[in-house]
């Protein structure tokens, strides 16, 4: 079984809380929870039914409906000072509380008018709305609950493989990223130097969460850099043909998305191969889809290593995680090069 720290049992209470009833959306459900109990109500006393009584309960009901979800959002600041488990049992008594006014003061008000309960039955009225707001609201709050519970598990679990898959990746690359500085210090110092600022600009582009989308000119520009950094290994065995002038550089993508399928293609296309070889780097914007290729040449034996592997099925994990079925990293080949075939929905940076 599996063990929770203490650290995550907290933030796992705290990532409960009950959520604002000053949304619209949820001021609506409970709109529509209320009427469908008015509507039960209605049904289980079909003598006295009669549709000026239904719309004159229906309307008293959504009144005190609105005004307890307005008390509970009024009282939500203070409410999320207590533990979850306090600020849901707050809550609910929170309603209880504004229900009582509400009924206390609708009941004198109508009674004033000639419309209302009556003395005889004034203490009755009030009794009767404040326990259906009880039986409405706790099944509403538990409902509401379990549905906050399970969506903080969905994000703790996909919060949990993204740092595994950046856990990967990290020094993976950093090892790579060393031999490659390691080998040119005996032979060319001043572009170890180089090497070794360009490292420092990719290391702090991976130390990103691997989940925190970035610009697209961003991954870009430390793509570049590491080719660049790889042909002061290689030298002119590594061409490069960057063609993404059309690719619009305030789309957002995941960090160090290009960077493994790049090192792919060098590792396993480029270095076998006695003269080296050349990638392609195009894209091109399709309504609401950024598509990325990335093109290569195959080893000697003309097959692909297995090392592509482990570097798509981390980028198509967390392709998954960050965009869900909008986004794809699809492989192709055939033969003589192989493809990989990024494709992103069109979302704009916010600073864009």
């Amino acid at each position: 079984m599996e063990t929770i720290n203490l650290n995550e049992i907290t933030t796992h209470e705290r990532s409960v809380y009950p959520p604002s009833f000053c949304r619209l959306r949820l001021l609506l459900a409970v709109m529509g929870v209320t009427q469908v109990s008015v509507l039960l109500i209605s049904i289980g006393s079909l003598q006295d039914f009669s549709l000026v009584r239904l719309g004159i309960t229906s309307l008293y009901a959504q009144a005190l409906a609105l005004v307890t979800a307005a008390g509970v959002c009024v009282t939500r600041a203070w409410l999320g000072r207590l533990s979850a488990r306090g600020s849901w049992l707050g809550s609910w008594l929170v309603a209880l509380i504004v229900a009582l006014a509400f009924s206390y003061a609708a009941g004198i008000i109508g009674t004033v008018l000639g419309a209302g309960p009556g003395r005889n039955n004034f203490d009755s009225f009030v009794a009767q709305s404040v326990l259906a707001v009880a039986l409405v609201t706790g099944p509403l709050f538990r409902y509401l609950y379990i549905r906050a519970q399970s969506q903080f598990q969905l994000l703790a679990q996909a919060e949990a493989r993204v740092q595994a898959l950046q856990a990967r990746i990290q020094p993976h690359f950093l090892f790579n990223s060393l031999n490659t500085i390691a080998s040119l210090i005996p032979e060319d110092p001043v572009s170890a130097e180089r090497a070794t600022e360009d490292l420092a600009d990719l290391f702090r582009g991976s130390m990103r969460r691997a989940d925190d989308l970035i610009s697209l000119a961003q991954e870009l520009e430390l793509a570049q850099k590491y080719l660049e950094m790889e042909q002061r290994r290689i030298g002119e065995r590594l061409r490069v043909d960057w063609q993404v002038s059309e690719l619009p550089p305030d789309a957002r993508i995941l960090p160090l998305s290009l960077q493994p399928l790049l090192e792919n293609a060098v590792v396993h296309g480029i270095q076998p191969l006695v003269d080296g070889g050349e990638i392609r780097v195009y894209g091109r914007s399709e309504k609401d889809q950024v598509v990325i290729t990335i093109c290569n040449p195959y080893g000697p034996d003309g097959k692909v290593t297995e090392g592509h592997g482990m570097a798509l099925i981390n980028i198509r994990e967390r392709l998954k995680l960050a965009f869900g079925t909008t986004a794809s990293l699809i492989t192709h080949q055939d033969a003589e090069q192989f493809f990989a075939i990024l494709s992103l929905p069109y979302v704009k940076s916010p600073d864009s």
